[in-house]
């Protein structure tokens, strides 16, 4: 009688625990990808296309609505300026790419009505000049 009421209680603990992993996987392997396409800027690559395909492809088992973005940020210090003027000493803005990463994130088993989707978010800016 007592293994009866046990059972049930250790399965709904296993089934979140599962829920878990695989959020946890999920986080982690957008990171993977966005460091990926991180270190592609790094090497000097430009073309956004290619480095969001790549961030894509290297993201293991990404969301079918997930979502790499990248854009750039010309600083003058601290203040944003336009790509096209010139900073107060005469030299270039600094050029930052944001590269930005987000799914949601469904677990594989839903316990009642509720969902338990979460949205996963990552980003990572890089300096290139």
């Amino acid at each position: 009688m007592e293994f009866a009421l046990i059972v049930p209680i250790l399965c709904l603990v296993l089934l979140g625990v599962i829920n878990g992993w695989t959020f946890v996987s999920s986080a982690l392997s957008m990171r993977a990808g966005v460091k990926t396409a991180a270190n592609l800027v790094m090497q000097g690559a430009v073309e956004d296309a290619t480095i969001q395909a790549v961030a894509l492809s290297s993201w293991e088992n990404h969301p079918a609505g997930a979502q790499v973005t990248l854009s750039r940020k010309y600083m003058c210090g601290n203040i944003a300026v336009d790509p096209s003027i010139l900073c107060d000493t005469l030299k270039a803005p600094s050029v930052f790419v944001v590269i930005q990463a987000t799914a949601i994130w469904s677990p594989p088993f839903i316990f009642g009505d509720s969902s338990f989707s979460r949205e996963l978010n990552h980003q990572q800016v890089i300096r290139v000049r």
